[in-house]
C-alpha cells in the first residue's frame, strides 16, 4: 500500500526535547503512520536531506478572530511554520454576542488590537450568538491552519450584563450565573479556556477600559470555577502593569492569581515582557512564578521572542513625520504627496530646523530618539537592536542631528522603510533569559492584531534563526519543544506538538541554514482595502497540516486542511 506522503531523510527534531535524529516520516491520511526508514512507495515525497523536520508550531497568542473569517490561512502566521493558532486572547473576542452588540465588539477590537473596523464590518459574517454557535461557525469554514479559541471575558460580560457590562459595575448573582453557563456551553463545544484582561492600557477608541478590566474576585472565581467544574481549560490573562502603566501591577494581580490557580486547579497563562519604564521587574515576576510553582500553582508566563514596539512609517498608524513640528500640514497629505514634498531639500531643511528645538521625546513621552531604530539589515539581524544602531547613536557618530538621520532614511527608502520603537523588551539579553526559563512559553506574537502598528507574528522564525542558529542561546531541540509540544500539552491539544506515530501530521520541513525574515511590507489585502503589515520568510520548504502540504517554498498550495481545535474533554 502506498503512503500518502513521505518526508525522506530529514533531521527530525520531534518536539520532545530529545536530540535530533535522521529518518523518514510516513504520513497516511491526517496522521503520522511511522518514523524511521521507509523504502516503500508514496503518492507524494519531500526530500528533506540536509533539512530539519519539526512538528508544526503552536501559536498560543493570536488575535486572528476576525481575520480567520475571511483569510483561512491566518496570514502571516502560515508563512512562519504555524499550523495551530489560538484566538480569543486578552479578554477580547466576538462570542458570545447578541446581534445588538456586534458593532460594540468590533469597536472594542479596533481600539484594543488595532484591527480596522471597516475591514471587520466588510469581512466578518456573523452567524452566531452563543459561544458554541461561534465554534460551529468556525468549523464550517475552510481553514488552512488549525484554530482553537478561548472564551473572552469582554464579550461574555456584555452578553450577560448588557450595557452595564461595559462599565466597572459588579455583576449580580444572576449575571454571574449567565456567565458560568455560557462558559460551560463553550467548553462543551470545545473552547480551550477563558481569557481576561486587567491592563488599563487596553481601551476602546473612545478611551474606555475593556469590559472586565476591574472585575472583582467573585467574577474571577466564576470564570475559573466554570473551568474547574468542566475539568479542563487554561485561564489566560493580561495582568495589570503589563502595558507599562504600573510597576506594582503584577504584584496586585499575583495576590489573587496564586490562590485562584491553587483552588481551581487550572493553569494560568499571562504575558511577561520587559517594560521600558521598569526594566527589571520581569526578574521579580519570574521569582514569584517559581515560588508559586513550588506551592503547586500552575502559572505560565508567555514571553515574546524579540523587542516589541511600534513601527513608524508611511501609510500606517504612526508616521515619523510626527516627530517634526513643522510637518503638521504635511502629515495630513497622501503618501504620494508626501513623497513628492520630501524630495525638496528646502522642505527637509525646514523640518530639520523645527526638530532642533525638541528634546528628543517622542510618542507623547513614551520613548525618546535613543529608542528609535531604522529597521534595516539582513533578516533577523534587522531586529538586533543594540544601542549603537539607534537614530541617536548614528547621529552622534556621523556628526548630524538625529532629525537629519531620520529624514535621510525616509528619502533613501523612498518612504517604504520603517523605524522600530521598542517599548517592550528593549534589552535582548533579558529576552534571552526569559525565553530560556523553564516556566515560560513562547507567545505574544499577536498575529492578526496591531495590523498597522507592528508585525510580530514571525516570532517562530526569529526564535530559530536568531536565538538558535545565530546566538546559540537556545538549543535546537529546546526551542522546537517550546514552539510545539509545550504549548500543545499546556492547552490540551492531544496528538499535536510532537512527531510520533499516531499523532496528527502537522509538521515543517525547514532549511535552517537559509531560514530568515524578510522586512515587513505594507499591504491592502483586507476587506475594504484596509491597510495591514505583513512579513514573509525564506527557508520553509514545506508546512504540512493534517497530512496535507499547505505551504511549499513560502507559497500556498491551495490546500485547506485545517480544522477546529477542541479541548481534550470535548474531543473524547
Amino acid at each position: 500500500m502506498k503512503a500518502d506522503l513521505v518526508i525522506r531523510g530529514g533531521t527530525i527534531v520531534d518536539g520532545s526535547g530529545n536530540p535530533p535524529y535522521t529518518g523518514d516520516v510516513v504520513i497516511e491520511g491526517d496522521r503520522v503512520a511511522s518514523i524511521g526508514k521507509h523504502s516503500g512507495p508514496a503518492n507524494e515525497e519531500i526530500d528533506a536531506r540536509g533539512k530539519i523536520v519539526t512538528p508544526g508550531f503552536v501559536d498560543i497568542h493570536t488575535h486572528l478572530d476576525a481575520q480567520i473569517t475571511w483569510d483561512p490561512l491566518g496570514s502571516p502566521s502560515n508563512m512562519h511554520g504555524v499550523t495551530s493558532a489560538i484566538v480569543g486572547n486578552c479578554g477580547v473576542g466576538f462570542a458570545p454576542c447578541k446581534p445588538k452588540d456586534r458593532d460594540y465588539l468590533m469597536f472594542l477590537m479596533e481600539g484594543v488590537e488595532d484591527i480596522p473596523q471597516a475591514a471587520m464590518k466588510a469581512g466578518v459574517a456573523w452567524e452566531w450568538e452563543t459561544f458554541s454557535e461561534y465554534l460551529a461557525a468556525i468549523s464550517r469554514r475552510p481553514l488552512g491552519i488549525n484554530v482553537g479559541a478561548h472564551i473572552s471575558h469582554a464579550p461574555l460580560r456584555v452578553f450577560a450584563m448588557g450595557e452595564k457590562g461595559a462599565t466597572d459595575a459588579p455583576a449580580s448573582d444572576e449575571e454571574l450565573a449567565i456567565m458560568r453557563e455560557s462558559i460551560l456551553d463553550g467548553m462543551r463545544a470545545g473552547a480551550l479556556g477563558v481569557a481576561s484582561g486587567r491592563t488599563t492600557v487596553h481601551r476602546t477608541p473612545a478611551g474606555e477600559p475593556v469590559p472586565g478590566t476591574f472585575a472583582d474576585r467573585r467574577e474571577l472565581d466564576t470564570l475559573a470555577g466554570a473551568l474547574t467544574d468542566f475539568g479542563t481549560g487554561v485561564f489566560e490573562l493580561v495582568t495589570l502593569g503589563a502595558g507599562g502603566e504600573d510597576a506594582a501591577g503584577f504584584d496586585r494581580d499575583h495576590e489573587w492569581m496564586v490562590p485562584l490557580a491553587l483552588e481551581s486547579g487550572r493553569p494560568m497563562s499571562f504575558g511577561l515582557i520587559q517594560c521600558l519604564a521598569y526594566p527589571d521587574v520581569w526578574r521579580d515576576i519570574l521569582t514569584k512564578v517559581e515560588a508559586a510553582t513550588r506551592q503547586g500553582a500552575r502559572l505560565m508566563p508567555q514571553v515574546a521572542a524579540r523587542s516589541v514596539g511600534l513601527l513608524m512609517g508611511f501609510g500606517i498608524s504612526v508616521s515619523p513625520l510626527w516627530i517634526f513640528p513643522a510637518a503638521a500640514d504635511l502629515s495630513t497629505k497622501s503618501v504620494d504627496e508626501q513623497r513628492t514634498a520630501l524630495r525638496d531639500p528646502a522642505l527637509r531643511a525646514k523640518l530639520l530646523e523645527s526638530a532642533k528645538g525638541e528634546n528628543g521625546d517622542i510618542l507623547g513621552g513614551m520613548a525618546t530618539v535613543d529608542h528609535v531604530f531604522p529597521l534595516q539589515g539582513e533578516g533577523v539581524m534587522a531586529y538586533d537592536l543594540q544601542p549603537e544602531r539607534s537614530v541617536a547613536a548614528i547621529a552622534k557618530r556621523e556628526g548630524k542631528h538625529w532629525g537629519e538621520v531620520i529624514l535621510d532614511f525616509i528619502v533613501e527608502t523612498d518612504l517604504n522603510g520603517f523605524f522600530i520603537v521598542p517599548l517592550f523588551n528593549p534589552d535582548l539579553d533579558a529576552v534571552g533569559e526569559m525565553l530560556a526559563h523553564p516556566n515560560t512559553h513562547i507567545g505574544l506574537g499577536d498575529s492578526g492584531a496591531h495590523t498597522s502598528q507592528t508585525c510580530d507574528a514571525s516570532y517562530a522564525t526569529f526564535v530559530l534563526a536568531y536565538w538558535v542558529r545565530n546566538k546559540g542561546r537556545l538549543t535546537l531541540e529546546q526551542a522546537v519543544r517550546k514552539l510545539t509540544f509545550d504549548p500543545a500539552l499546556a492547552w490540551g491539544l492531544h496528538g499535536r506538538g510532537m512527531l510520533r506515530r499516531g499523532n496528527f501530521a502537522d509538521l515543517n520541513v525547514i532549511d535552517l541554514d537559509r531560514l530568515d525574515l524578510e522586512l515587513p511590507v505594507l499591504k491592502h489585502e483586507f476587506p475594504a482595502g484596509a491597510p495591514h503589515l505583513g512579513q514573509s520568510a525564506v527557508g520553509y520548504d514545506a508546512t504540512v497540516v493534517n497530512g496535507k502540504v499547505m505551504m511549499r517554498g513560502g507559497q500556498h498550495t491551495g490546500a485547506l486542511p485545517g480544522t477546529l481545535l477542541r479541548n481534550e474533554i470535548a474531543t473524547k
